[in-house]
């Protein structure tokens, strides 16, 4: 799809809520609607990219200087303007497209969760007559439905992440330690094609318990388990950023047989959880359907979630959260991954899952096994 689509998919939900434009501020929104991939958009904040997208007027995109060949390379936007970094305000070039374009007495939707607060005070003073009214949400609506090509470059993305893993526990054995099979994960990754990895987090035993523990050189110990949550960065072609989420629980040496029980609890819950996915249903109706299974099998549920949209954003809309009513749709991509913390382990799965007409089709494995895995 091309992103002209997308900007109509967009002019169309900003009519419908009264917008004369919207200003594309953060990363992931310039990347999904602009097409252009700004690394450092991400890492230095005050270096502000903005797509002005109006809803009958034509698009302006504004960047620095810096990054002007990356953005004149890339962005389907015909007008480009460039600040200069530390002399002249990003601010005041959108002030002026505003004024320009007639938009400075107008309905104007911004990323306000994402803006600095000395960015939204210049803004406010240089646009006295303009209602600032937030706008993610509008941007949320439009992404959390994947095209075909993200949807296959998601696939691609999580099947590599979990195929890294599993290379991994090959080459690991009970004796090793947490550092020494996170730096083969990271390089198996590495070599099949992410660009960097943004996370992953692992802990052994009692330290499986932290949620975000980064690895150490904690010793996988015979008869324990370890629990991993991790992902990366994938690009293909032109198309930039795209996540992958995976999380395993992987018991060392002989199984104990209390991580067993829990194990197939939990992977019967997840099952369970999978057989209720369609479009259709609500997030809240998801989380409570995995809530009351897991507490049925005798497991603590305390999960203030069970799993998040996932794309260009790690955690995109909707979050399948108890106060989330919002309904699937086909074509929604998710990570389900109901955690437990029994016998003062964390037991974890997490795999990806597309959302269809009346079901669904897991997108990280080529044949869905929830298990736990093993080292020997």
């Amino acid at each position: 799809m091309a992103v002209s689509e997308r900007y109509g998919r967009l002019q169309r939900l900003m009519e419908k809520e009264g917008l004369d434009v919207t200003v594309v501020i953060s990363p992931e929104n310039t990347l999904y609607f602009a097409e252009t991939y700004i690394m450092t958009q991400s890492s230095i904040r005050d270096r502000l990219a903005i797509a002005v997208l109006p809803l009958e007027k034509e698009p302006v995109f504004i960047g620095c200087s810096i990054e002007q060949s990356t953005i004149e390379s890339e962005t389907w936007i015909e007008d480009k303007r460039f600040y200069t970094e530390f002399m002249e305000s990003p601010i005041a070039f959108l002030a002026s497209v505003l004024r320009e374009k007639g938009l400075d007495h107008g309905k104007v939707g911004v990323e306000l969760d994402y803006l600095m607060a000395h960015y939204y005070r210049e803004m406010v003073e240089l646009l006295p007559d303009v209602e600032f009214v937030p706008c993610t949400r509008l941007f949320d609506k439009i992404r959390m439905i994947k095209e075909p090509v993200e949807i296959e470059m998601l696939s691609k993305a999580a099947q590599s992440t979990r195929a890294a893993l599993e290379r991994a526990l090959l080459e690991t054995h009970p004796g090793d330690t947490e550092f020494q099979l996170a730096s083969k994960i990271k390089r198996y990754m590495l070599e099949d094609g992410a660009d960097y990895i943004t996370f992953l987090v692992m802990g052994t035993g009692d330290h499986s318990g932290q949620t975000h523990k980064l690895p150490d050189q904690d010793v996988l110990a015979e008869g324990e388990l370890m629990r991993i949550d991790y992902g990366a960065s994938y690009s293909f072609g032109n198309y930039h950023c795209y996540n992958s989420d995976v999380a395993r629980t992987v018991l060392i040496g002989k199984p104990n047989p209390l991580y067993v029980d829990v194990m197939k609890r939990l992977c019967e819950a997840y099952y369970y959880t999978y057989d209720h996915v369609r479009a259709g249903v609500t997030a809240k109706e998801l989380y409570t359907l995995c809530k009351e299974k897991c507490e049925a099998l005798g497991l603590n549920f305390a999960c203030p979630h069970i799993g998040h949209s996932l794309g260009i954003g790690l955690h995109e809309f909707p979050m399948l959260s108890p106060k989330e009513d919002f309904e699937l749709e086909e074509n929604m991509v998710f990570c389900i991954e109901p955690v437990i913390r029994q016998h003062n382990r964390m037991f974890h799965q997490e795999d990806l899952v597309l959302v269809k007409k009346g079901g669904y089709q897991v997108l990280s494995q080529d044949v869905f096994q929830p298990r736990y895995l093993e080292i020997h």
